[in-house]
């Protein structure tokens, strides 16, 4: 299907495809209808997980590299103290899908033509909305940047700044969500 067609359906099939280049055959931006989320996402993430026992993805683990650290998947002991830190985890994982979330809805609606400043703002208030923020115990992490081009890092637009994207611009974004103080 294309953007065009009929609004997609929460705990539907994902459809629509990413305006950016070079975004993999499987990549979509409403993939989050599989856990029941609405087009575009508007349940808060702590919601959608509710009556899965608060279980959120827990995403790829990979194998430490180095032999030295082996011994995190092999003792008991070490797998028995992460099973305490399952709170901290738990944090962390709801954290992680409320990015990914709102990176996908980011995708959805930054192409060439769009002013920088209005672009952050739509996506802070998306992540404020999707982690629910309370002060300093939930919400967005650190100002969302968006360098363009030679601008390596950490450029966030000020009120006023009319900056627009432009289809040959590299822009990197960088925005992050906390729970009690984990980005």
């Amino acid at each position: 299907k294309k953007a065009s067609s009929a609004t997609p359906i929460a705990g539907g099939t994902p459809s629509l495809k990413p305006h950016g280049r070079m975004l993999g055959e499987n990549a979509f931006t409403d993939y989050y209808l599989l856990h029941g989320q609405t087009y575009p996402p508007t349940i808060p993430v702590s919601d959608l997980f509710e009556g899965k026992g608060k279980e959120y993805p827990v995403g790829q683990i990979t194998p430490h590299p180095l032999e030295s650290n082996t011994y995190r998947e092999t003792s008991a002991e070490k797998r028995a103290h992460d099973r305490l830190q399952a709170d901290v985890y738990s944090k962390v994982r709801q954290a992680a899908e409320v990015h990914r979330q709102v990176r996908s809805y980011a995708q959805s609606f930054i192409k060439p033509g769009i002013k920088l400043a209005d672009m952050c703002k739509m996506l802070e208030n998306k992540n404020r909305e999707l982690i629910q923020e309370d002060g300093l115990r939930r919400g967005i992490g650190f100002p969302t940047g968006c360098s363009l081009n030679h601008v390596a890092a950490h450029y966030t637009p000020n009120s006023g700044d009319d900056t627009v994207l432009q289809y040959d611009d590299v822009m990197k974004v960088d925005f992050g969500c906390q729970i009690d103080g984990r980005i």
